[in-house]
């Protein structure tokens, strides 16, 4: 994988992507929107000196764009406004990227990423395993107030 962000959409078995995760090193960490706690842990526990971290991120596709008159169906808007309304998604995700990049890039690590685009994450974290060959991953999880 290279630095760059990379997007594999809802098809990702026909992708060709290979990582040698077991033997270069590489853990996958699963990158939400609060989940720099996760991306810390990945560093403090799971790192060994020569290792890499992978950021996946999985999003939704788009179906609705948000208006001043509600949401709207892409199909009934133009193709520019959608196509504006793509480009600012992709924005925000890479400005969401750039917390976790330069968290890695703080701590010395060498960081590539992952953008998953998929309506349903566990399913698509589920078959990216394989496809990437996936043998350290790393997933937050958030506790109810309850057990605190």
């Amino acid at each position: 994988m290279s630095g760059e962000i990379e997007e594999v959409g809802e098809d990702i078995k026909s992708t060709t992507m290979s990582s040698k995760d077991a033997e270069t090193g590489e853990v996958y960490v699963v990158a939400g929107k609060n989940d720099l706690h996760v991306l810390q842990w990945a560093l403090d526990h799971a790192i060994s000196p020569g290792f890499r971290i992978c950021l996946v991120h999985i999003f939704p596709t788009i179906k609705y764009i948000p208006t001043p008159v509600g949401n709207l169906s892409r199909s009934r808007l133009s193709k520019e406004q959608v196509q504006v309304y793509i480009n600012e998604e992709s924005n925000r995700r890479k400005n969401l990227l750039e917390k976790y990049i330069r968290l890695c890039n703080d701590a010395k690590v060498p960081v590539d990423t992952m953008l998953v685009e998929s309506n349903s994450p566990a399913k698509a974290l589920l078959d990216l395993i394989p496809v990437v060959k996936i043998t350290s991953l790393v997933i937050g999880t958030r506790l109810s107030r309850s057990t605190r």
